[in-house]
């Protein structure tokens, strides 16, 4: 196998980045148009691998490549640092950087991970690398004898296993189900706030409230840049994205980002308005029990919540899946 880099923000993203992405029921947070509008916000150079076994695509790699530099700045497109540690991740979303065709086996996987690797080091100066968000059954193929695998927060998923949703909040513990509904009756009775499942939302006012999570949640001494509008246009764009949402009077109060690849519905960004801007609480479980409805509805097999609170999405019905953090040389 071998691997081809792009620097998207100074070369042409290979065209079999976007066709494999989509042949594998990626969503479009996988697309080489949006992840090229969050490399010019982000502060790193940006590595896109594309990893073929003789002519056909076998994976693709998304990663940034961290050095010593201004984090308070922009990355300056085409500048490298002397030296990099390589974060393969999905970035700006919390997802997983690797992308392994359907059906290739360990051994496969493991030879597309070593080529994207061989790749990167014989263009950059590499220092390390390291893995985010890993299933336990793809630890194997970015595992050495040299690194060290962490376990860190899981996933979630919610098999939709019910006909209809009385029949999700019937199975849940009395404690839980009642916590729920109690949560949607306040919402609903809440004076002028509407619900809706729409196709688009105002970028402006997605970017604003995702951020404000974001910002809200970032660790001590992290300086994190935006996610930009046009991003949200591209994701407005897409046939296979949703917005849960709520408004007032005054526009967006809360939405979340839904993908459908026509198994699975996965959530992604969540946004909500501050309190002292006239947020409500308690909207996000109340959405999350409008999608399990929605996964119902559509015949999909599960919804992924994503990652964060997951204790609580136990409680819940989702089951955790074991993520890892794969480091070193």
């Amino acid at each position: 196998m071998h691997g081809d880099l792009v620097d998207p923000l100074t070369e042409v993203v290979d065209p079999g980045w976007d066709r494999f992405a989509a042949d594998q029921g990626a969503c479009v947070l996988w697309h080489a148009d949006p992840l090229t509008t969050a490399a010019w916000a982000g502060q790193t150079a940006t590595v896109m691998a594309v990893v073929r076994d003789g002519t056909d695509v076998a994976a693709l790699f998304h990663a940034r490549l961290h050095g010593p530099q201004d984090y308070r700045r922009f990355h300056r497109s085409g500048s490298v640092p002397p030296v990099g540690f390589v974060e393969c991740r999905l970035s700006p979303a919390s997802l997983a950087g690797h992308l392994f065709a359907t059906g290739l086996d360990a051994s496969g996987r493991r030879a597309a991970v070593e080529a994207f690797e061989r790749a990167v080091r014989s263009r950059y100066r590499v220092a390390g690398f390291c893995y985010r968000h890993v299933e336990s059954g793809d630890v194997p193929a970015v595992d050495r004898g040299s690194r060290r695998v962490l376990a860190v927060s899981p996933d979630t998923v919610l098999t939709a296993e019910w006909s209809n949703v009385d029949g999700y909040l019937a199975q849940l513990p009395p404690k839980w189900r009642s916590q729920l509904r109690k949560i949607r009756a306040t919402v609903r009775s809440a004076p002028g706030v509407r619900r809706a499942l729409v196709d688009q939302v105002p970028p402006p006012d997605a970017a604003r409230l995702v951020n404000l999570v974001r910002f809200k949640h970032q660790r001590r001494g992290v300086v994190r840049t935006p996610i930009p509008e046009h991003y949200f246009e591209h994701l407005n764009a897409d046939p296979g994205t949703r917005f849960s949402t709520y408004r007032d009077d005054r526009g967006l109060l809360a939405l979340s980002t839904v993908h459908d690849n026509g198994t699975d519905l996965t959530m992604s960004y969540w946004g909500i308005r501050d309190r002292v801007d006239g947020g409500l609480p308690n909207l996000y479980f109340d959405h999350y029990v409008d999608l399990v409805e929605h996964t119902i509805g559509l015949g999909r097999a599960t919804l992924r919540p994503g990652k964060g609170m997951a204790r609580i999405k136990e409680r819940f019905g989702a089951r955790p899946v074991a993520n890892h953090l794969v480091v070193g040389w």
